[in-house]
Formats: C-alpha cells, sequence, structure tokens
C-alpha cells in the first residue's frame, strides 16, 4: 500500500499540482520571494550560506514528510466517503 501511495502522489504532484498554482497570487508570492531572498544571501559569508543551505534542505524534506501525510489523509477520507 506504501508503494501505491507513494506512486500516486508522485502523479499528483508532478500532474495536478501546478494547475491548482497557476494563479496570480502565487506567482506573485513566489516571484517577491525569490527577490527576497536573493537580497538576504547577498548580505552572507559563504560559511552562513553552507548553514542555511542545511537548515533550508532539512526544511524541505520535513515539509515533504507533510505533504505526504496530508494528501495520504486526504486520500484516506475520499475513500472512506466514497464507500458512503
Amino acid at each position: 500500500m506504501e508503494g501505491f501511495l507513494h506512486a500516486l502522489y508522485e502523479y499528483a504532484q508532478e500532474q495536478h499540482v501546478p494547475s491548482y498554482l497557476e494563479t496570480w497570487e502565487y506567482r506573485r508570492a513566489t516571484c517577491d520571494l525569490e527577490e527576497d531572498w536573493a537580497s538576504f544571501r547577498s548580505t552572507l559569508t559563504a560559511e552562513q550560506e553552507q548553514r542555511l543551505k542545511a537548515l533550508l534542505n532539512r526544511e524541505r524534506n520535513a515539509a515533504c514528510l507533510e505533504d505526504q501525510a496530508i494528501f495520504s489523509c486526504g486520500l484516506s477520507m475520499g475513500v472512506g466517503l466514497g464507500r458512503l
């Protein structure tokens, strides 16, 4: 079952999530965020940049696990509702 959930999650991420994020608000938020990160990173030393990258990678990994858990819960609820 775990493999099936992983495959479904990957499919949703690749095929469906981008269409939900094709909004003006999302594009503006990410554009502004990228500019702010670039400005912030230009003030860091090489060591600080390495530490920041490591922390951001850990944060991304945790966020990915959270996304997978949310997806699994949503799928489980959908299956449960489908049985009604």
